[in-house]
């Protein structure tokens, strides 16, 4: 019912089955542990650039692209932490660094362990011992992400996460996408909005931040017939809808604070030495 397989595309990459229900999803540990691919029943779910993954110089356009230890950006790219600045691009570090492959089975379901760990290279950027171990499931159809964030420093660590999916729609006028949310506020024009469920793909960029009032959304892809849910747990406060006029996707992103917050502190999450935080992503597809 499950399988994992190994090949060499540019990068060493996985390809993990659920086969009762022929999907399947990959992943590129080289390049920031990325999920590049989300088959559900013969469906591509998400939307990949293969030029930016295979080109290192780049940042990758597609799949599900992993934050931490922020989310957005930082105001001129910079933070200061016990009286020293630090500089720090958008999203993060997580993303642009090699993950190492802990295990994987095929028990119960398809599932591969990746791991992050700091480095001295990391500490000149975010100056904190860490270690990320994140599982990703396939089972019955449904893509989880478990992770957990584990401070291995003798001081605080602070931080915010989130995940960048580009799901694949090629007719973005057949899109509709349900955020529960009083609060819309378009990064674009800088002001807030009553949104309809619909993004204006005339504009040459979306940009919406919503405060989520629940632990879900969903987008419906009526051009195929298809819903797609994500859920999260309730740290993830946030859900941000990125799109590109001229790209084939729209990105939905659950954001555990809004961007410029390791300068603002708001919404920042903070573990003691030792402590650690766990939490938990899925992705499910369903037609309609």
């Amino acid at each position: 019912m499950y399988r994992v397989e190994k090949y060499m595309d540019k990068f060493e990459t996985y390809r993990l089955y659920d086969l009762k229900n022929n999907s399947f999803f990959e992943v590129v540990p080289d390049r920031g542990g990325v999920i590049t691919r989300f088959v559900y029943s013969g469906n591509e779910i998400l939307y990949l650039d293969k030029e930016t993954l295979y080109d290192t110089t780049k940042n990758l356009r597609g799949g599900i692209p992993i934050l931490f230890p922020i989310c957005g950006y930082l105001k001129d790219e910079k933070y200061t932490i016990d009286g020293r600045e630090y500089n720090m691009k958008q999203h993060g570090i997580a993303r642009l660094y090699k993950w190492c492959v802990v295990k994987t089975s095929v028990d119960d379901s398809a599932s591969i362990t990746l791991k992050f760990t700091s480095s001295s290279e990391t500490r000149e950027i975010y100056p904190f011992d860490f270690e990320l171990i994140f599982t990703y499931i396939l089972k019955n159809g449904m893509l989880t992400i478990e992770q957990q964030y584990i401070n291995m420093s003798e001081k605080n660590m602070i931080f915010y996460s989130g995940f960048h999916p580009y799901f694949y729609i090629e007719n973005k006028d057949d899109a509709l996408i349900f955020v529960d949310s009083d609060v819309c506020y378009d990064a674009i024009d800088k002001k807030q909005l009553i949104f309809n469920g619909k993004i204006d793909s005339k504009k040459p960029e979306v940009n919406l931040i919503f405060e989520s009032k629940s632990n879900e959304c969903h987008a419906v892809d009526k051009q195929r017939n298809m819903k797609i849910t994500l859920k999260y747990d309730e740290v993830f406060k946030y859900v941000v809808v990125w799109s590109l006029h001229d790209k084939e996707f729209i990105c939905i992103e659950p954001w555990m604070a809004k961007p410029d917050s390791m300068n603002t502190k708001e919404d920042i999450k903070m573990l003691k030495p030792g402590e650690d935080l766990k939490t938990v992503f899925s992705i499910s597809a369903s037609m309609e």
